[in-house]
């Protein structure tokens, strides 16, 4: 499979209007704050079978001297996707009456990430790899409900890899993304008359696999450092 990377237009008009303001440390610098985007390819699994979509997102990433942390949020874009839940009600005594298949279609999934990164070695061409958790949902309901948000919602846990290029005073890197599988989402809720609706299911199977791209470039020192003066 060719993988194709997208870099976002907004990830590009930012950096090339920074490009204009004073030096800073190229690469990743120690104590330093970054803000770029990035894009890419998303694959996930849904009962209609494999899915690639294309994805942006944009990420701060706050280093430290062989370490740091990076915040992300990315957002896939697609024609609707068919999933489906099970809902089963029982009436006021407990006993089961009913279950059936509820049809939902979703347009996009919604990733945000929290990940502990390590940058082993220190130089133009540089490793990464990270471990972490995040919360990844899917939107744009068709019918839009409280079931649907319910069972589209899941935490997971994450591993990140890739290489990070100093490109004069701005970073450019391409990473890959994978993460843990969905458990099945319950959402329960009783009505008037004392019948209760108990629905579970996923809209999206296993783990997901990210192949992304992007540019990042220097906000300045994530903490104080002594200035000038000194014997």
């Amino acid at each position: 499979m060719r993988v194709v990377t997208l870099i976002p237009v907004a990830a590009l008009a930012l950096c090339l209007g920074t490009a204009q303001l004073t030096a800073q440390q190229p690469g990743n610098g120690t104590f330093q704050w970054y803000v770029g985007g990035h894009g890419g390819i998303i694959n996930f699994n849904t009962a209609a079978g494999h899915q690639t979509e294309p994805l942006g997102g944009v990420h701060l990433l706050i280093t430290a001297r062989r370490t740091g942390l990076m915040l992300s949020v990315e957002q896939s874009f697609g024609s609707a996707r068919a999933g489906s839940y099970t809902m089963q009600i029982f009436d006021s005594l407990g006993t089961f009456v009913s279950q059936q298949d509820v049809p939902v279609t979703f347009k996009y999934l919604r990733k945000y990430s929290a990940m502990l990164m390590a940058f082993p070695i220190k130089g133009p061409i540089t490793p990464f790899f990270g471990i972490g958790l995040g919360i990844l949902h899917a939107g744009d309901y068709n019918p839009a409900d409280a079931v649907a948000t319910q069972i589209g919602s899941t935490g997971f846990g994450s591993l990140i890899g890739g290489l990070n290029f100093r490109v004069s005073r701005f970073s450019a890197f391409g990473q890959y993304q994978i993460t843990t599988s969905p458990r099945q989402q319950t959402f329960s809720s009783t009505d008037s008359d004392g019948f209760r609706m108990v629905s579970f299911g996923n809209f999206y199977t296993g783990p997901t696999h990210t192949f992304t791209a992007g540019l990042r470039f220097n906000l300045g020192n994530a903490r104080e450092r002594v200035a000038g003066g000194g014997y």
